[in-house]
């Protein structure tokens, strides 16, 4: 992945945070993402990615950044169940508007975005592309630490398709 392929992710999610939800998020050093199975996030909003690029995009939380960016919303919550839907109602769009922003700022790939699912729990799963890389994008702000990993590879059989008119 190119640095062009992952810069609108960075300035999407710094966009949302500022905008709408008046939070500066600061960013941290990109890496590889080493280990897929344990870490420290509670909550993951995660998007599929198809066109002439495949992957995954996932916005990643702890419990207390979603608390709080909860709180910042205002949005009144009943019991813990109800709470619950809200907040991966929220993860949810957050993703979708992260994803949708970024990929629209990738203007030399006819990409779509799939609905956006929550995954939530102490090292829960997602299951990454293979023989890909994920980028992660870490941020922190005010209320805590958050991450947006970013894994995308080109679809060959696409382009080829593409290229000979059939796509």
């Amino acid at each position: 992945m190119k640095a062009v392929h992952i810069n609108p992710f960075l300035d999407s999610t710094i966009n949302l945070f500022e905008n709408m939800l008046g939070v500066a998020p600061r960013v941290g050093q990109k890496t590889i993402l080493q280990s897929m199975h344990t870490h420290r996030w509670d909550i993951s909003g995660v998007i599929g990615v198809t066109g002439v690029a495949e992957g995954v995009v996932a916005l990643r939380l702890t419990e207390r950044i979603v608390e709080g960016l909860l709180d910042k919303s205002d949005v009144s919550t009943g019991d813990d169940s109800s709470r619950r839907e809200i907040i991966s109602s929220m993860v949810g769009e957050m993703t979708n508007i992260i994803s949708g922003n970024a990929l629209g700022q990738i203007r030399e790939y006819d990409l779509d975005i799939t609905v956006p699912f929550v995954v939530q729990g102490k090292d829960h799963s997602i299951s990454w592309p293979r023989n890909n890389p994920v980028i992660a994008i870490p941020f922190s702000c005010s209320l805590g630490h958050f991450e947006v990993d970013v894994s995308l590879k080109e679809n060959y059989l696409h382009s080829i398709l593409g290229d000979a008119g059939l796509a």
